[in-house]
């Protein structure tokens, strides 16, 4: 039943992104404020972050309503949620009933190929 019911991961993958988008544009910012950058390429990097933190931010502020909207469509109808609530009720209360098996006998395991104490005496047949 616990599949039929979980919500999908909308809202802790929404708050992922926008708790990290906010924190690469934040000190992107101090960078830009406190460290600016003496090369164009120190530009780029820096705003190119910036950016691609803004870019993390927004897709975190749209999936978090995406989410919810889509909540209501991942779980079953009613209908279904009771059938199978009663269902696994009932199989709860009346559990299944086992025979019981009797366990091999219990012998003392062979070694096969394994190092021996004493030597075996072979002796030759005679025909």
């Amino acid at each position: 039943m616990a599949i039929l019911t979980k919500p999908s991961g909308a809202f802790s993958a929404s708050l992922v992104y926008i708790t990290l988008g906010t924190l690469i544009d934040i000190w992107m910012i101090v960078s830009l404020l406190f460290y600016p950058p003496e090369t164009q390429w120190g530009h780029f990097l820096v705003i190119g972050f910036l950016v691609s933190g803004f870019a993390i931010l927004v897709i975190g502020l749209f999936l978090g309503p995406i989410g919810r909207a889509a909540r209501h469509a991942e779980m079953p109808p009613t209908e279904v949620t009771n059938a199978v609530t009663k269902t696994e009720q009932t199989a709860a209360a009346n559990p299944p009933a086992v025979a019981a098996v009797n366990p091999m006998p219990q012998t003392a395991p062979t070694v096969v190929g394994g190092p021996t104490t004493a030597p075996i005496a072979v002796t030759p047949r005679r025909t």
